[in-house]
């Protein structure tokens, strides 16, 4: 292996660089070599590319550089100078460089080599904004074309519903128009209030790719979202302040209609919501076993079913 001198003595050598990246991370997979060559008084590049951040495809990615430089050095009968930047890569090209006469490899990035290596840093991190870019565009283009199928469906009511416990504890729940359901027990919960706002934003999280109608048997919900108008000024706890807070940052953005729809008057998809919500609490206070639970919320949503 030459030392650092070798860049002053032998000036007709190729002068050549071999830098490697590696990208490994949850949105990028990629190994990159780029090699750096002075060519007729200019710097020429090229970057070699594998769709994958293993070892295999990093030193592969920096051989194809190394080959090239073997191409260009023949063609051109001239030796190489190299530097290599990646401390592994060179120590493997080291250990055979006996089996190519025609390269010297130099372990210090100075002088002319220096600025090649600048030439391959920014080459290298061109093609990373190139990249990037077109990965921002995939991606617009897909939430668009998301925005459009969403856009597309029809709107799907789903009825929401809370049962207050005597104690504190309020079971939720919301089910669609065909007879999809969601409940869940808030143990905490002091008010009914609070509990059907919660279950307002159950259907929300809950169907997350379509534009709703949500019905509610709350006015008091719907006055604290500013869809009804209260008869006098609210004053809401912290609870049921978050809850508001909640919901309408979950509807930024979404195509969500709520409405008023009286309980307890044969209205069927509201009847299945509050049947399911009281159905989760009684199962909570009870301690029935989950499947239990299951089967006895398929049995209420049955005639629903039967309607669709």
């Amino acid at each position: 292996m030459s030392n650092a001198s070798n860049l002053d003595q032998k000036e007709t050598q190729l002068l050549a660089v071999i830098h490697t990246r590696r990208n490994h991370s949850v949105r990028v997979e990629l190994a990159r070599a780029v090699v750096a060559w002075h060519a007729d008084g200019a710097v020429e590049t090229r970057l070699f590319v594998h769709e994958d951040s293993s070892n295999a495809s990093h030193y592969g990615a920096g051989l194809n550089a190394f080959a090239l430089l073997l191409e260009i050095s023949d063609a051109a009968s001239e030796p190489i100078l190299l530097h290599i930047n990646e401390n592994t890569l060179r120590k493997e090209i080291s250990a055979v460089v006996d089996a190519f006469p025609s390269v010297t490899i130099v372990g210090v990035a100075r002088g002319a080599v220096l600025d090649l290596t600048r030439a391959a840093l920014e080459l290298l991190d061109a093609d990373s904004r190139e990249r990037q870019a077109a990965r921002e565009e995939r991606e617009a283009a897909r939430e668009e074309l998301e925005r459009e199928l969403i856009a597309a469906l029809p709107e799907l009511t789903v009825a929401t519903d809370a049962s207050k416990s005597h104690r504190r504890g309020v079971g939720v729940a919301c089910v669609s128009e065909d007879g999809v359901r969601y409940q869940r027990m808030v143990p905490n919960v002091t008010t009914i209030l609070e509990g059907e706002l919660l279950a307002i934003e159950l259907a929300i999280a809950r169907f997350p790719d379509r534009r709703l109608h949500i019905l509610t048997d709350s006015r008091a919900s719907l006055q604290h979202l500013g869809v009804l108008q209260a008869p006098r000024p609210l004053c809401a706890g912290g609870g049921v302040k978050a809850a508001v807070d909640r919901i309408q940052e979950s509807m930024r953005g979404r195509e969500i209609r709520l409405s008023w729809v009286r309980g307890h008057s044969g209205h069927l998809l509201n009847e299945t919501a509050d049947r399911l919500a009281l159905a989760v609490r009684r199962a909570h206070e009870s301690g029935i076993p989950t499947e239990t639970g299951q089967a006895i919320a398929q049995r209420i949503v049955e005639p629903l079913l039967g309607a669709a």
